[in-house]
């Protein structure tokens, strides 16, 4: 659990020993941050692994393709209904790893 200075007994205390390791008596006082269950991210995963984002020039001609991973959406929700409803709609608790886009020229290299 992570851990924060404790501000009251901080001011409480007259000297403390930063070298010392925190928690103890002479060192810096602290408490344990509480794990909280909401405010929650959920992730909505996309369909399709890859995009491609086509590049144009000013006369709008193609001058070249780049296909990037797509990434997730991610909505903060604040309590139990919020979730559930956003469990329904699609929304995953674990985030989405992109994958990394195919390599174009692994075909050249490829067993006959």
């Amino acid at each position: 659990m992570p851990h924060t200075i404790d501000i009251e007994r901080m001011k409480k205390q007259t000297t403390f020993d930063v070298s010392a390791p925190q928690g103890t008596p002479t060192g810096i006082p602290v408490i344990q941050i509480p794990h909280l269950e909401f405010p929650r991210v959920v992730y909505k995963h996309p369909v399709e692994p890859y995009r491609t984002i086509v590049h144009r020039n000013n006369k709008f001609e193609v001058v070249g393709e780049e296909v990037v991973p797509t990434e997730h959406i991610s909505l903060i929700v604040a309590d139990k209904e919020a979730l559930d409803k956003a469990l329904k709609d699609g929304y995953k608790l674990k985030p989405y790893v992109p994958q990394a886009p195919p390599d174009p020229d692994a075909h050249l290299y490829a067993k006959q």
